[in-house]
């Protein structure tokens, strides 16, 4: 069994942590006892069995999907039980699947607020999956697919459980832009018109990227004489706009910490990029000493299962 380490984040904005003493009942029970013991959970039950999780001594919650949801999810793979689907896609991301549904904190349904959240889910090269909750009164969104509550604040002693009407999925790059809609609602069009999106969503390829947010696209684009995206076609074309984001990419799945000061290859050849720390902020800039722009990281090493993503407050200009 792998050790599980609690996580602590400042994205995750989870109010309290519980407080109240567990019932016997509850300390006779391991936490997958108790949940195969609730009505419409018995096959997320079976399913942490199968994975490498410990799930014990921890406060945790849980976005569990009932029975109904994952037998259909069961049929959609065409698999018969979770030892098959484990079997199938291997132990590394059957248990990232398993830890996409478990927050390291315990929380209440009404102490879920919006943000990047961690989850028990990992990468290849260990680092915590994030997935962006939003929850507005009895709303519930998770990397920007509605979930319905069938069940909340299931108490499970140390622990809290809501029973839900879908599965997650490890977070992949494409999910965590397209869920902060409000943020990057042109970085995401601009992935789709530049056919990137399926790149960003395949498990397979790692990448860090530095998005920028719609503020940023909207200062370059009145920069750049054309208005709004739309005018940047027109004028410069699709080719153009597709080496503009990927001179704002990195192979690899890196964390700011391991590449601060570092030069930087993005993936496009021309357009180098380096990391420093300027009076407390975390700035990129491009490598070419002629260029003096700079952008802002606002939030860094948000994780994805196929990489990394970093929210900056300018677009870096083409060479």
């Amino acid at each position: 069994m792998r050790k599980l380490v609690i996580l602590c984040s400042l994205l995750i904005v989870f109010a309290c942590s519980k407080e109240e003493e567990p019932n016997q009942e509850q300390l006779d029970l391991s936490l997958t006892e108790q949940i195969a013991k609730l009505n419409g959970a018995q096959l997320f039950a079976e399913a942490i069995a199968c994975s490498d999780f410990d799930l014990e001594g921890h406060q945790l919650t849980f976005l569990v999907p009932n029975d109904a949801a994952l037998n259909d999810f069961l049929a959609e793979l065409e698999l018969a039980d979770f030892a098959a689907m484990k079997e199938q896609i291997g132990q590394e991301y059957y248990n990232a699947w398993i830890g996409s549904h478990i927050i390291p904190q315990a929380a209440k349904f009404e102490n879920i607020h919006s943000a990047f959240v961690p989850t028990l889910a990992q990468n290849a090269k260990g680092y915590t999956v994030f997935q962006h909750v939003w929850r507005d009164k009895s709303l519930l969104r998770v990397n920007g697919q509605m979930v319905g509550i069938i069940q909340k604040d299931v108490d499970l002693g140390d622990s809290y459980l809501h029973l839900t009407d879908k599965v997650q999925r490890p977070s992949t790059l494409m999910k965590l832009i397209r869920a902060h809609s409000g943020s990057f609602s042109i970085l995401d069009r601009a992935l789709q018109v530049c056919n990137m999106t399926p790149l960003l969503n395949s498990d397979q390829a790692r990448h860090t990227i530095f998005a920028p947010n719609d503020d940023a696209f909207d200062r370059y684009f009145q920069s750049m004489g054309v208005g709004d995206l739309d005018g940047y076609l027109r004028e410069y074309g699709v080719s153009e706009l597709t080496n503009l984001i990927s001179a704002h990419m990195i192979s690899g799945t890196h964390q700011i910490q391991a590449i601060n000061g570092t030069v930087l290859q993005s993936q496009l050849q021309t357009a180098g990029l380096q990391i420093s720390l300027n009076n407390g902020n975390l700035m990129l800039s491009r490598t070419n000493a002629s260029y003096q722009k700079e952008a802002q990281v606002l939030l860094t090493d948000i994780t994805a299962f196929n990489g990394s993503l970093n929210i900056i407050d300018e677009v870096l200009n083409l060479p």
